[in-house]
């Protein structure tokens, strides 16, 4: 099964709030934690690749919280994804820092990459504004 980690999860779950909340208002995380039912530490981690990615702004202190960094619209959900979870690889072959021995033999890895590469174009077709309820 291929699946998202809870950390690409929660971080779309978060910044699809930040999107439903008007994109360029500022949302204390604890508000995130509790409206999408994310445990609060865990939220904190996950915001700063976000941030290095400049996916979304945080602002410390008493009026502080967190809002997207651009548009949404701007966003693609790949960006996101990546953010959190790294390079989208279907298998570990896949990765530019892996070499396989088997490459030559194998028939497998021709299709993998085709079908990374038409997940890659879906997830970075679509922005926020097409993230459906998490």
């Amino acid at each position: 099964m291929i699946r998202l980690t809870k950390a690409g999860e929660y971080g779309l779950r978060a910044v699809r709030y930040l999107v439903e909340t008007g994109g360029d208002t500022r949302i204390s995380i604890g508000d995130i934690s509790v409206n999408k039912k994310i445990p609060e530490p865990f939220l904190r981690k996950l915001f700063k690749p976000l941030v290095q990615n400049g996916i979304i702004n945080s602002t410390r202190g008493v009026s502080g919280g967190v809002r997207l960094a651009r548009p949404p619209e701007e966003i693609s959900v790949l960006e996101v994804v990546e953010a959190l979870e790294g390079p989208l690889a279907l298998n570990e072959c896949l990765l530019e820092d892996v070499s396989c021995e088997f490459l030559d033999e194998c028939g497998m890895h021709d299709v993998w990459e085709e079908a990374q590469a038409a997940m890659a174009k879906v997830l970075r077709s679509k922005n926020l504004t097409h993230l459906s309820k998490f």
